[in-house]
């Protein structure tokens, strides 16, 4: 079943520009990195084929290129279908598709052809044409794949009406596209010293295909972004947060042993859900699962900020010992947070442990709006929980002295005259 999503599953989509690490993982996914292989490897039929050159070679390009096209209109498909990993695509064959690279290839004749024309009015026309074939191109591709239609993808109305849709951002993918061009030129340049002839043509062509890909499914991605402007229907249970995708997907590819996949969605549940426990919760786990300790501790972080803020104290502060477990040196994100796991601690009767937590506090951050009440905090822990009102006594002077216009004082003073009748007796007595 599909629907066009709500609002509310709008606004839970990651921005593309916010997904380009994934991007370039795509390709790296099982099934598209072995058809990307077995066609590259394909390319060294050149040699062996029993045509006259340079025919042998243009035969075998034209066969494998055209199998790779299609395999990238339909990651782009599907992706804007909300389908966002190769192994949710849907596996029927569309005799339509088929035909695409070759509507394709029009197009771009098309294109050459205004061009042409436009350089023999002149220099100025031909610097527009070229601009608004440069910023149509990836358009008229979203639309080929979306239409089928030839006439669709070179109508200039429609490429207009689509960048129009999607917008400023649609200047933004423009640019990644243009830098994802430029750097498989650059690798493809540096790889070749390195390589013996007979695997030059693989490679290239492997190089080529990979940022291809990107391209394509980068290009999927920013339909399915914008599926609500454009009028493109995707999966209902694409919309990120859907009760029966995140969840079961990441169950599913963790008892395949897919990690890295299952890692992709647990990264897009929490970045599309920012307030969802559950889905931090499930990342950080895999974060844990899969060693990536870096990753887990920058994650840690905001998960940690999350649960404070959800008052939930106490897994807050199992979670930061268990990242100092991981690394001694980590701190929360915010300075203020310690002293919240401070009270945590306090809490669960860890009196030692919620005076190193905010221990030093003032010296770290030494402008800190929070150190009064880490002030105050601290005293009330020594006198109230650990019997040390001498220690707390001297934190009590240090507050009312260097803050005494703050709400902490006044809590100060009544504690500090507690502590006064408290002695007075001993006094008396000695």
């Amino acid at each position: 079943m599909e629907q066009v999503a709500s609002s509310a599953g709008e606004a839970r989509i990651t921005p593309f520009w916010q997904r380009i690490p994934l991007f370039f993982r795509y390709p790296l996914h099982p099934e598209p990195l072995l058809y990307i292989l077995l066609l590259a490897a394909a390319s060294l039929l050149a040699f062996v084929l029993p045509v006259p050159a340079p025919f042998d070679l243009l035969i075998v390009l034209c066969g494998v290129w055209l199998a790779f096209i299609r395999y990238a209109y339909k990651t782009l498909e599907q992706t804007a279908r909300g389908l966002l990993t190769p192994d949710r695509h849907e596996l029927h064959a569309d005799p339509e598709r088929a035909a695409l690279p070759y509507k394709q290839f029009a197009v771009f004749l098309c294109m050459g052809v205004l061009l042409g024309v436009a350089g023999a009015v002149g220099g100025l026309a031909l610097g527009a044409a070229t601009v608004f074939t440069m910023l149509a191109l990836p358009a008229s591709v979203m639309i080929l794949a979306l239409t089928r239609s030839f006439r669709a993808a070179v109508n200039p109305f429609a490429l207009v009406g689509m960048m129009r849709a999607i917008g400023l951002p649609y200047l933004g993918l423009c640019a990644f596209l243009m830098l994802l061009s430029a750097s498989q030129e650059i690798l493809a340049v540096s790889v070749q010293p390195l390589l013996p002839p007979w695997l030059l043509l693989p490679a290239f062509n492997f190089v080529a295909m990979y940022f291809t890909l990107i391209m394509f499914n980068m290009m999927g991605y920013v339909v399915y972004q914008y599926h609500h402007l454009l009028g493109v229907s995707i999966k209902v249970d694409a919309i990120p947060g859907s009760p029966e995708g995140d969840a079961d997907a990441i169950g599913r590819l963790v008892g395949e042993g897919r990690i890295d996949d299952a890692l992709e969605v647990a990264y897009e549940a929490q970045r599309v859900a920012p307030d969802d426990l559950a889905a931090h919760g499930r990342y950080h786990k895999l974060l844990a699962l899969a060693g990536r300790q870096e990753r887990m501790l920058s994650h840690g972080r905001r998960y940690l900020t999350l649960l404070l803020q959800k008052g939930m104290g106490d897994d807050a502060l199992a979670l930061h010992r268990r990242l100092q477990e991981t690394d001694a040196a980590f701190r929360p994100e915010r300075p203020e947070e310690l002293l919240r796991l401070a009270e945590a601690a306090r809490r669960g009767r860890d009196f030692a442990g919620a005076l190193a937590l905010i221990k030093g506090f003032d010296k770290r951050f030494p402008r800190h709006a929070e150190i009064p009440s880490v002030y105050l905090f601290a005293a009330r822990v020594l006198c109230e929980n650990l019997r040390q009102d001498a220690s707390a006594q001297r934190i009590l002077d240090v507050l009312v002295e260097r803050y005494p216009e703050h709400p902490a004082s006044i809590e100060a003073r009544q504690l500090s005259a507690v502590l006064a009748r408290l002695s007075a007796p001993v006094a008396a007595v000695s």
